[in-house]
């Protein structure tokens, strides 16, 4: 029992040293609550996404956008000085603070480049290919999926990037799908399955949402945890056939949009805007006593 104790002791010690490395982007709730708009697939089509989204702030202010990968097509930047950023210029012109992940595309050029404009831009805040977002009502993994997909890195450690989380909610973020109604959600095989895995970590960890681009659509589907796909931000794809669980949207048709996530200590709520900041439907939410 004594040796028992000692290797729990040990191994709780070191799933706090892990997460203690890992690196940490802040977030201030507002009056207890926090609103992200997730902005998937931005890549070429940020003038009209970016139009939406002022409506939506001046509506009802934001705190930040998560870009849940693809942030610049067709092959990220080669540099932090390549002027391919200009794409962003109307996202970094709603001076609201971004916590970006890699995608496919952004891999397909020198994904250290996203890293490095960090130093280059303050509301670029991308401290590390992984890292966490802290809020205090609610802790998000953002992980990067493609070299995992690709068979050339290992699964994220979700429970060793949650290990200190003390917050009422988890999230995770990454570039691929794992439950979707579009191609993703089932194409190719190899990393549809390699997706698939990650779901028995998730529910390890505790995670209530995992977010997502890469099929380039707006979707809610429930289950455990919940997957929030948001990739229809520029070029925009209508699912395949919706999923039995889909609780958004009730039809299959193309849309360009995005979602907004509130999360106070009690409630977490998902909102479908579309690409001129027009509510698509009521609120989709959930609670924790």
């Amino acid at each position: 029992m004594r040796h028992s104790k000692r290797a729990f002791a040990v191994a709780a010690l070191f799933c706090s040293l892990a997460a203690a490395a890992q690196p940490v982007a802040k977030l201030a709730p507002r009056n207890g609550v926090v609103r992200l708009a997730v902005v998937g697939d931005a890549g070429d089509g940020t003038i009209r996404v970016a139009r939406g989204l002022a409506r939506v702030h001046a509506e009802h202010p934001l705190d930040g956008v998560l870009l849940p990968g693809d942030n610049l097509y067709p092959c990220g930047a080669k540099s932090a000085d390549d002027p391919v950023w200009q794409r962003l210029q109307p996202l970094f012109d709603l001076a609201l603070p971004m916590f970006p992940i890699l995608g496919n595309h952004d891999w397909c050029g020198n994904p250290d480049a996203e890293l490095a404009y960090s130093a280059r831009l303050g509301l670029w805040r991308f401290p590390a290919r992984e890292y966490m977002v802290e809020s205090g009502v609610a802790d998000i993994a953002m992980i990067d999926t493609t070299p995992y997909v690709r068979g050339k890195g290992k699964a994220p450690d979700l429970v060793s990037m949650f290990a200190g989380s003390r917050a009422r909610w988890r999230i995770v973020t990454g570039h691929h799908t794992i439950v979707s109604s579009g191609f993703h959600g089932y194409f190719p095989r190899r990393e549809h399955r390699r997706m698939l895995a990650l779901l028995a970590p998730m529910r390890a960890a505790g995670v209530d949402l995992y977010v997502c681009g890469h099929d380039h659509h707006l979707e809610l589907v429930g289950g455990n945890p919940r997957m929030l796909i948001s990739g229809a931000s520029s070029d925009p794809i209508a699912p395949l056939a919706l999923h039995p669980n889909t609780l958004f949207p009730a039809d299959a048709q193309k849309r360009g949009g995005f979602a907004v996530l509130e999360i106070s200590a009690s409630k977490l709520s998902v909102t479908f805007y579309d690409l001129e900041g027009k509510r698509l439907a009521a609120p989709l939410e959930w609670t924790k006593k």
